[in-house]
């Protein structure tokens, strides 16, 4: 069982969100904004580069932050118990570039594979709609891939209706998208 809190980012969680991201085996977590790093340079397996872009998350939804060209403000959140890092959600406040709009939405998320199962995704999106109200956001676009039905069944159980599922051919090429993408929006 885990008893999960959600809290802003934390540079003390350093260690075990490099245990995270091996398990991923990859930079590029869902939800993670890790994305940050590589545009502000920062490597994140050392404590310096992992500070500044936990500061960086900090920045990001206030009020006179402005993001690098073609990035939407955003608010990140994780999902912790103790000291261990669980996974993520970003909440983007708007829609600012066409993958946004077509693919990414307002909200990605993402669990740890290791602690997948206890209900986490559900837990860091209702996050993420919280802060979404919070901001006065009326509705959010939520997405995921087709053969994803564990996030598929959270989007839904979290109020998602179901636009469209959209084939990879239906997008523009520069997308760089492969799978088809159901498309969901939540109202806030």
């Amino acid at each position: 069982m885990i008893h999960a809190e959600l809290t802003r980012p934390s540079s003390s969680l350093h260690a075990s969100w490099l245990e995270s991201w091996d398990e991923w085996r990859t930079l590029d977590q869902d939800g993670s904004a890790a994305f940050l790093a590589a545009r502000y340079d920062l490597d994140l397996r050392e404590a310096g580069g992992f500070a500044r872009w936990v500061q960086l998350l900090h920045e990001m939804p206030e009020e006179g932050f402005q993001p690098p060209e073609g990035l939407a403000k955003q608010t990140t959140i994780w999902a912790v118990e103790g000291a261990a890092y669980l996974g993520s959600v970003s909440l983007r406040h708007s829609l600012v570039n066409e993958y946004l709009i077509e693919v990414g939405g307002h909200i990605g998320y993402g669990i740890r594979p290791s602690a997948r199962g206890y209900g986490l995704a559900k837990l860091v999106l209702r996050g993420a709609l919280q802060e979404g109200r919070a901001l006065g956001m009326e509705r959010v676009m939520v997405t995921c891939k087709q053969p994803n039905l564990a996030s598929a069944r959270t989007i839904e159980a979290c109020g998602g209706v179901l636009e469209c599922v959209r084939p990879p051919e239906s997008f523009a090429s520069e997308l760089g998208v492969s799978e088809p993408i159901r498309r969901y929006w939540i109202n806030l």
